[in-house]
């Protein structure tokens, strides 16, 4: 779960901040036996600006949630499937597929960012003319990664995005390896991962 405004208390293995999904202010227990996993707990907003102003009483919330754990009214769902109910494993399925979709996103804009990075370091070693090309490839990932960013960039259905042929029309943009390799990892992924959003 992304969390907005997210405080972080490492003492007591806990957090508190906005869940924008479901429009609650949520306390995030980090759980340690069987491995590390967290559990959900919807507060009010006093009790999130507990963290700023009477920690002691966020510490007890804190405490109480952990020792009643799913039994808890507060509880809202668990990262570990059997602490759950069927509805809330509903609740956990959808948020992990969120975070997925979200994910996908993020490694598409890293694809895309590091493309741009190899178009800026073989722009200083080709000639003019083909310089007027990876400006051109420039613009036109910019403009992906900007529709990225504000959400319209479609899914790719399968199709690729299309970075790979701009590079190999020409056969000395295609010899730069990273170049290319930077192109190809962009169509792959979209291609191959972003079918769907």
């Amino acid at each position: 779960m992304k969390l907005i405004s997210q405080k972080i208390n490492q003492q007591y293995y806990f957090s508190v901040g906005y869940d924008p999904i479901s429009k609650s202010y949520m306390l995030v227990q980090v759980v340690t036996y069987m491995g590390y996993y967290d559990r959900y707990f919807k507060i009010s907003k006093d009790e999130y600006k507990w963290f700023e102003y009477d920690m002691e009483k966020l510490i007890a919330l804190n405490q109480e949630c952990y020792v009643q754990n799913t039994r808890h009214p507060k509880f809202f769902f668990s990262q570990y499937p059997s602490e759950n109910t069927p509805k809330q494993n509903e609740v956990l399925k959808f948020y992990m597929q969120a975070e997925y979709r979200r994910n996908k996103k993020r490694v598409l804009q890293d694809r895309l960012l590091n493309f741009l990075r190899e178009i800026d370091k073989a722009d200083v070693t080709v000639s003019r003319f083909e310089s007027a090309c990876l400006n051109q490839c420039r613009i036109r990932t910019e403009n992906i990664l900007h529709k990225l960013e504000d959400g319209t960039l479609p899914p790719s259905g399968g199709r690729e995005m299309g970075t790979t042929k701009h590079i190999v029309w020409y056969n000395s943009l295609a010899s730069i390896q990273n170049l290319y390799d930077a192109a190809a990892a962009v169509d792959m992924f979209y291609s191959n991962e972003c079918k769907e959003w």
